[in-house]
Parts: structure tokens; sequence; C-alpha cells
């Protein structure tokens, strides 16, 4: 039977506020600084339930392996326990109803949550995985075989709608270049039953070969020409001798030269590194869902080539580093309305 107590200042139960409670124990707590602190464990006759009183603070874990609070179990609010460690990541697993779950470890070996507007279930940086997979070629069940290795498995339709908000929610601004080379290329886009064309116009940087502007029109005229190149305010524009291009550098007063294929391959290899992307997906059905890919391939493109500039090596190596970039500047690259 507990006892009652007889101490001047009495607590009340926290959850049903009943004024006359019992101690059920009595231990005493370390706290950080060395020092030992009674505490007692009360029982309420009303609610029973128990709770401490003082709250004295704990001392650190000298077997805890992470520094990071440690996630709790979705379904019975347990904390879960270390399961499995990994270089990147650790699998944490609930002692009761054995649900897993991982937490990814990167620069500050910190949990990296969810700060989108959607699928709150799953990390930041699985659909930041994704988002990036997705314009390294991979295909949408690919992007779930590899995602389902790290632990997740979220379906195609929830990939589209996380590669669908975070094209359109990337920001784009022109590159201010000296001397641009440009070009233009054409896609398919199969809408209601009727095949377009559409023209995808690329402004690349003569000397880092950096996309400073694009544009996606149904239309190959000198308006598209003109809106391509005066954003970047360059001095001199090479092309391949497209009448379009020379009409809109005499209207902005800016010289150009006629030059061959071979020669403009700052931006021919985007193009082809753009066809191989368009490849992929096999044709585009919405205008505006091929604006927001090209946009967001366009800023990829740029983040792998200033890292690739950094370090140099193969692309492979670049995606650890990249994955970090966009985690780590991803205010900075994302705006959600």
């Amino acid at each position: 039977m507990p006892r009652k107590l007889n101490l001047p200042q009495r607590p009340s139960c926290p959850y049903c506020h009943h004024p006359k409670v019992y101690v059920n124990s009595r231990y005493f707590r370390r706290a950080p600084d060395g020092s030992l602190t009674q505490v007692f464990s009360f029982i309420c006759p009303n609610c029973k339930r128990t709770f401490s009183f003082p709250k004295a603070p704990r001392s650190p874990n000298p077997n805890k392996r992470f520094n990071f609070s440690y996630p709790r179990c979705p379904h019975c609010n347990t904390t879960m326990e270390i399961y499995k460690i990994r270089s990147s990541f650790v699998r944490f697993r609930c002692r009761k109803c054995k649900y897993k779950s991982n937490v990814y470890l990167l620069k500050n070996s910190s949990p990296q949550t969810n700060i989108l507007p959607f699928s709150p279930n799953y990390p930041l940086f699985i659909c930041l995985l994704a988002f990036i997979l997705f314009f390294s070629n991979l295909s949408f069940r690919q992007i779930r075989n590899v995602l389902s290795l790290n632990g997740y498995s979220p379906s195609v339709s929830t990939i589209y709608r996380w590669i669908k908000a975070l094209s359109s929610a990337i920001k784009f601004t022109p590159i201010h270049f000296e001397v641009l080379c440009v070009d233009e290329k054409f896609e398919k886009l199969a809408s209601k039953g009727k095949t377009d064309t559409i023209y995808v116009f690329l402004a690349v940087s003569f000397d880092n070969y950096l996309i400073a502007n694009f544009r996606v029109s149904l239309n190959r005229d000198t308006l598209q020409a003109i809106k391509l190149i005066s954003p970047c305010q360059p001095k001199l524009v090479l092309s391949d001798g497209l009448t379009s291009y020379a009409q809109a550098c005499e209207y902005l007063n800016i010289s150009h030269k006629t030059i061959s294929s071979r020669v403009n391959q700052a931006v021919e290899s985007r193009n082809s590194l753009l066809a191989m992307f368009t490849q992929i997906r096999r044709g585009f059905k919405k205008l505006s869902n091929v604006i927001e890919y090209i946009k967001a391939f366009v800023v990829l493109h740029n983040i792998k080539r200033k890292l690739r500039m950094q370090e140099p090596g193969d692309w492979v190596k670049i995606q650890k580093p990249l994955i970090e970039y966009v985690l780590n500047h991803f205010e900075e690259l994302f705006a959600f309305g």
C-alpha cells in the first residue's frame, strides 16, 4: 500500500489535478555536475498514474552512441533502439511493435527532418535523393529500387509528386557572361492525341560550360532569341548560323559570330546531356511540365559543373557532394509558395 505524503509542499497530479497523491518510491538521480538529487515517484489515487517530483536533470548516458535524440515509434510512442549502423544512416527499431525507421547521418550527424509541405512520413534526404536521381537519367521504378535499399519504398506516384513539386519550386536566375554559345534542339510534345514540336533554347558560357539561360517555346523566331540572350548581357554571341540569333544580336547591339557545330561544343555537349535526359522521359505531355523539368535540369547541371570544377573526377564521385550541397542550401535553391 503506498504511503501518504507528509510534506509541506504537496504536489498535485499533473494529469487529473487531484490534490492528494501518495509516495510510490524514492530514489536518487545523478545530475550532470555529479551531485545527487532525491526524487520521489508518486501515484495518483484518482487516475492511477505515476509521476516524478522534482524533475531532476538527467546525466548523459555514457553508452549512447549518438548525441541526437533517438526517434520515437509513431505507433506506440516508445523510444526506439539502434538496430543497425551503416556509414550514412542508422536504422532504429521499436522494442514493442518492431517498427523500423532510418536516421541519416551527414556532416553534423543530426537527423534530417522533412520541412517540405508534403510527405511528412519521409525525411527530406529521401525526397531530395529521388529528385537528384530523376535528373541523373533514372526512371521512376529505378528510383524506387534505390530508395528501397535505404529502407523506404514509396510508390511511383509519390515519387512523381516529389519531383513535380521540387521542380516547380526550384529557383533559377540567368547568369551574366561575356561570351555565350547559343543553340536550340527540338522535342516532341504529345498532348490530347496531337504531337507538336517544341524548341528548347540554351545559352552556355564559352569558358566554363555553365548554362546561363534557357527558353522553352513552340516557335523558333527572333523574339525567343532576344529573350534568351538579353538577360545574360553578353558582349559576343556564337551560334551555328540561325538567322534569328543574328537578328537578335543586331537588335540588342551585341557582336555576333557564326561558327560550325564542331567548334560550338560548349552548347552542343549540353544538348547531348539534355537529349539523354529527355530520352529516358519518352516525351512530354504538358508544356508546363517541360519548362519545370528543364529549369531543374539546368540548376542541377550548374551545381554539378561547379562541384566538378572544384574537385575534378568522375560524375559518380559528384553524387554525394551534390546531395550535401542541396541539403545545406535548401532554402536558397527552393521557394515554396
